[in-house]
């Protein structure tokens, strides 16, 4: 059985027909032991606004600012644990030193950061990224990059990303990986998407940059978008569970 469903948000969930989300969520609700959770690169307050666009689920938890923070049931209680990870590998203003002379690098939307997080908005080829990261390593900042939608550039700790907060979640509730299915469609959401023994939906709307995860044998690809496109997905994982079990 598929007992948790984590799913990227903006291009994702967000972004399709309407009557594709009352679907989704109709189809969502009515699963009585299925844990829903939004995993995504925006702050809480973004995500928080974003959820009210639409008749979105109410997530169990909060994934937010691509992995670096966790928040737990309707209340959103900070997870205690996670942060106290996070907090003795991370210094953001040690980043901006390190950064603050390159020239292409884009803007630092006030916005778009979190405490664990730093995000740069603009362009970038592969030799500029390569440079920025072989700057990083030049001052000892052991830190992660990710660039996706040819535009966001987020910096946090090493390691942390959305697998690691699912893997987190996984041992609070006990779950395996092949009670889990997670939904994406951009390069912040490969790591959750090539998790070991995870079931993966790629949504027909996805980025170029990912469409090489097509490929993998835990990984569907919708033919519908949005939130149709997981729905779509989630069926076809459930599906493939409880033949299993046959």
């Amino acid at each position: 059985m598929i007992k948790m469903l984590v799913c990227d948000f903006d291009g994702t969930l967000h972004g399709g027909p309407s009557h594709g989300v009352d679907q989704f969520t109709d189809y969502v609700s009515e699963q009585a032991e299925l844990q829903f959770v939004i995993a995504t690169g925006r702050t809480l307050p973004s995500i928080r606004n974003g959820l009210t666009d639409n008749n979105y689920p109410q997530p169990h938890t909060i994934i937010s600012d691509v992995g670096t923070q966790i928040y737990h049931d309707h209340d959103l209680t900070p997870d205690v644990l996670w942060r106290r990870k996070l907090q003795s590998t991370w210094c953001k203003s040690t980043i901006h030193t390190a950064l603050n002379k390159i020239p292409f690098l884009g803007e630092c939307n006030a916005k778009h950061q979190g405490d664990y997080k730093l995000t740069f908005e603009g362009k970038l080829d592969k030799k500029q990224y390569a440079l920025i990261k072989d700057v990083l390593l030049q001052h000892v900042i052991d830190a992660d990059l990710t660039y996706s939608h040819d535009w966001f550039l987020d910096i946090t700790p090493k390691g942390i990303n959305k697998a690691a907060a699912i893997a987190h979640l996984m041992q609070k509730h006990d779950l395996s990986a092949e009670e889990i299915c997670v939904a994406g469609d951009s390069a912040n959401d490969t790591t959750m998407l090539t998790m070991s023994g995870i079931n993966s939906i790629l949504v027909a709307n996805h980025y170029q940059e990912v469409a090489h995860l097509s490929k993998l044998d835990n990984v569907y690809t919708s033919t519908a978008t949005h939130a149709q496109g997981v729905l779509e997905g989630l069926k076809y994982w459930q599906d493939c569970y409880n033949n299993e079990e046959r």
